[in-house]
């Protein structure tokens, strides 16, 4: 795949994962939310409508009052058509300025300041940048609405309402309501911008929290995936290495015996069984990649099977003094009973590589009080080549395997001999 391509192929992922990361909504919960916000509109429009013409009488001029009675006049008519337009933004929320222009003008008019904080939260939400010049305009325009009421003939509805005069504006109890009604009308326009607000932060807090979620999620799985292909090259390298070690070690030997005139029967026997037997585990180990292990494959590495691993060595030639203990294998951990195997495999295994014809002493001794103790140990060669090449990878797995079980492991030379010394606390099955 070529730069360019593989620039495309991840452009074209980020684009597919965004769009299955949003939701799409289903064509009948998009009728629902277009009808509610439809029948909200009306509401909105009827009630804006019913108060405003209720206040008309706020404009000097609008009516005239004959006792208990207020008749509109001619420019109240031009009033009323002025609200009517004006509250018929509601049927645009898409397009705050349009309330917040046309509320100015009714609150400059002298009919009310409702439509205007309307407005006001409206654009606020839609632009929270710049709530500080428009929180400034509304709330001078709601104070100059108040201070008109308090000293000019504009907003006599509220008193008239409730005391059937004309003049009873001017009293000190309405003057004073004047500016707390305003006040409170502010308060409560703040009120539903800070719940506006924190309904976004929280919003957002979860979005931010839901992708976080998922990004863990992803970094979980990909920490798996690369445990188990760690622990699958493991595998791959313990099973085979050691199978393939012995099986290069004979067909050196088999190569000398045929120079020699040397019956190698039985060195090309313990060829053709080591083969068979790398055969099985790389079906094995590819079984348990796919669905699970497959018919015929070798049988999963357990401790219990030290004992095999060591006389086969012997048959086929190589020093071994082995003194291994074993005690309540069924109840150790398939974990625990797997590495302890493995561990002394690859133990052995570098030991025949790297000393070969020298006598390896294998100590292996595991119990649930003290757990697990491996040790295996073989004579120097200082200037002997390696039979089998090595890329080390086996000794790294030892180290890997004891850190994974909480174990410690100590590799290396020590007065003439190399040892691999691995202690793995016990692991009890549940």
């Amino acid at each position: 795949m070529t730069l360019a391509a593989r620039r495309r192929w991840d452009v074209a992922g980020r684009s597919y994962a965004r769009d299955v990361a949003t939701p799409v909504p289903s064509p009948r919960r998009s009728r629902l939310r277009t009808g509610a916000g439809a029948a909200g509109a009306v509401g909105l429009f009827a009630l804006g409508v019913l108060v405003d013409i209720a206040a008309v009488v706020n404009v000097p001029g609008a009516a005239t009052f004959t006792g208990t009675d207020a008749h509109i006049t001619d420019l109240g008519t031009g009033v009323a058509l002025a609200v009517c337009a004006g509250w018929a933004s509601a049927f645009w929320p898409k397009r705050p300025v349009i309330a917040l222009v046309a509320g100015a003008l009714l609150a400059l008019t002298g009919v009310t300041y409702l439509l205007l904080l309307i407005g006001a939260v409206r654009c606020v939400r839609r632009w929270p940048e710049r709530t500080r010049v428009i929180a400034a305009a509304t709330g001078g325009l709601v104070l100059l609405y108040a201070v008109r009421e308090a000293a000019t003939p504009w907003g006599a509805a509220l008193s008239w309402y409730f005391t059937q005069r004309v003049d009873a504006q001017y009293e000190p109890a309405w003057i004073v309501a004047s500016f707390v009604w305003a006040a409170l009308s502010l308060g409560v326009a703040a009120g539903f911008v800070l719940h506006a607000r924190t309904r976004q932060v929280a919003a957002h807090s979860q979005a931010r929290a839901e992708q976080e979620h998922r990004r863990a999620d992803a970094l979980t799985e990909q920490m798996v995936r690369q445990a188990e292909r760690e622990r699958i090259a493991r595998d791959m390298h313990d099973a085979l290495a050691h199978r393939l070690s012995v099986v290069s070690l004979h067909a050196g030997a088999l190569e000398a015996a045929a120079a020699t005139g040397t019956d190698a029967g039985e060195i090309a026997r313990t060829v053709r069984e080591q083969t068979h037997a790398a055969l099985q585990d790389m079906r094995g180990l590819i079984g348990d990649l796919r669905s699970g292990p497959v018919a015929g494959a070798s049988a999963p590495s357990t401790m219990r099977a030290i004992g095999t691993l060591l006389s086969d060595l012997r048959a086929a030639g190589q020093q071994v003094s082995g003194f291994v203990v074993i005690e309540a294998a069924e109840r150790a951990t398939a974990q625990l009973d797997s590495a302890v195997h493995r561990i002394v495999q690859e133990a052995v295994t570098n030991a025949m590589k790297h000393a070969r014809g020298a006598l390896v002493d294998v100590f292996v001794q595991v119990n649930p009080y003290s757990g697990a103790r491996i040790r295996v140990e073989n004579a120097l060669q200082p200037g002997l080549a390696p039979a089998v090449p090595g890329g080390g990878n086996g000794l790294i797995g030892i180290r890997e395997r004891a850190e994974a079980l909480g174990g410690t492991a100590w590799i290396g030379p020590y007065e003439g001999a190399f040892i691999v010394d691995v202690t793995l606390p016990w692991q009890e099955r549940v």
